[in-house]
Parts: C-alpha cells; sequence; structure tokens
C-alpha cells in the first residue's frame, strides 16, 4: 500500500490514535491491532511502526488519554463538595469511578489488563499520571490525618482506591455474583467506605 501524503508526521500520530480509540470502542483492546489501525486509515502497517516505534508506544499514548479522563472524572466538583463530608465525597467519588468503568468499559480494561511499563525508562510521564489519580481522595483524607502522617494518608489513599477498584472489577467482569448476591458493587463501596473510615477515626 503506498503512502499517502495528505498528512503531517504529527497529523498521522493524532490519525492513528484517535482510530486506535475508536477500534477499541467496537472491538475491544484485543482487536486493536497494527493491520486494523492500517486498514483503517489507509496506510501500510508498516507506518505505525515508524512513528510509534512499537505497539507498546501506542498503547502507551491511549492508556495516557485514559488516565486524563479518569483523573477529570475523579477531581470533579461533584467528588469534592464542601457542603458534604469527606465520606458523602469519598462515596461519590467511588460511584464516578464505577460509572467510568461502565462508561468507557474496553479503555478502562485495557488500562489494568495491558502492562506495558514495565522495565521502561522513558515512562516517567506515564507514572505520573498514574500518581495523580491518588491526589483527589489523597485531599478528601487531610482532614482525617496531621502532616507528620503524611505516608500514611497517602498509604491509606492507595488501599483504599484499590479496594474500590477491586470491587468495580468484578463488577465490570460479570464476576460480583461471586461474593455479593444483590450485584450491587456500590453498595459494597459504601459499606467498605465507612469501615474503612471508622478505622481510621478510631
Amino acid at each position: 500500500m503506498a503512502r499517502r501524503s495528505d498528512h503531517t508526521r504529527e497529523e498521522l500520530k493524532d490519525l492513528i490514535v484517535n482510530t486506535s480509540w475508536e477500534i477499541i470502542d467496537e472491538k475491544g483492546f484485543e482487536g486493536l491491532t497494527a493491520r486494523n489501525i492500517a486498514k483503517e486509515i489507509g496506510y501500510a502497517p508498516g507506518t505505525i511502526y515508524n512513528l510509534f516505534g512499537s505497539l507498546d508506544d501506542l498503547y502507551l499514548e491511549l492508556n495516557g488519554r485514559t488516565l486524563d479522563l479518569l483523573y477529570d472524572v475523579l477531581s470533579a466538583p461533584a467528588c469534592a463538595d464542601p457542603k458534604k463530608t469527606p465520606i458523602q465525597n469519598m462515596k461519590t467519588m467511588a460511584l464516578h469511578y464505577m460509572n467510568f468503568a461502565q462508561d468507557h468499559r474496553p479503555h478502562w480494561l485495557m488500562l489494568f489488563n495491558l502492562r506495558v511499563t514495565q522495565n521502561r525508562s522513558d515512562a516517567q510521564w506515564y507514572h505520573e499520571k498514574v500518581e495523580k489519580l491518588f491526589e483527589p481522595l489523597s485531599k478528601l483524607l487531610e482532614p482525617f490525618f496531621d502532616k507528620a502522617r503524611n505516608k500514611e494518608k497517602q498509604l491509606a489513599a492507595r488501599v483504599l482506591w484499590s479496594s474500590v477498584h477491586g470491587l468495580c472489577f468484578l463488577q465490570e467482569t460479570g464476576k460480583i455474583s461471586v461474593v455479593s448476591n444483590d450485584k450491587a458493587a456500590s453498595k459494597m463501596a459504601d459499606y467498605l467506605i465507612d469501615t474503612f473510615m471508622a478505622g481510621i477515626e478510631k
């Protein structure tokens, strides 16, 4: 297939990323192959490797976009409503997280099923995006920890975040019925938050 000349390098990279995003929407990340992308954009598969080096580099770009979208959801004003208690806001944040997973299910699954940053020294920007995800929850935890316990607060944010994620993952993979008859992950998340925070408040 001959290369077309109607795109600059940056335009072509954007075209590949946007097309890949649409393929994931339609076929899941399992359908994201160089052949499928090339077919959609009208270029040879080699073009993708010329621009991204490897499919892992492309996956990183796509997961980075998902991380940005997820951060926007978790840092939305509704998740830090000053009229509500921190615990109420945590429950809202958990619900927003679960809604995001449902609304962007193929991208969310790709984010957690593909390990594309192992042994990579050039992915610091990606790790920074991951770390940023914990910031909104960490801020909600601030009233429960003094500055001397900052490390403990950061750990608490990760433990609580990961626990809610686990419930969400069970729900989105159709396995929540294994641990709950009513299949309501959001109810379990509320109970988890209440119990977790009760332990911290003691």
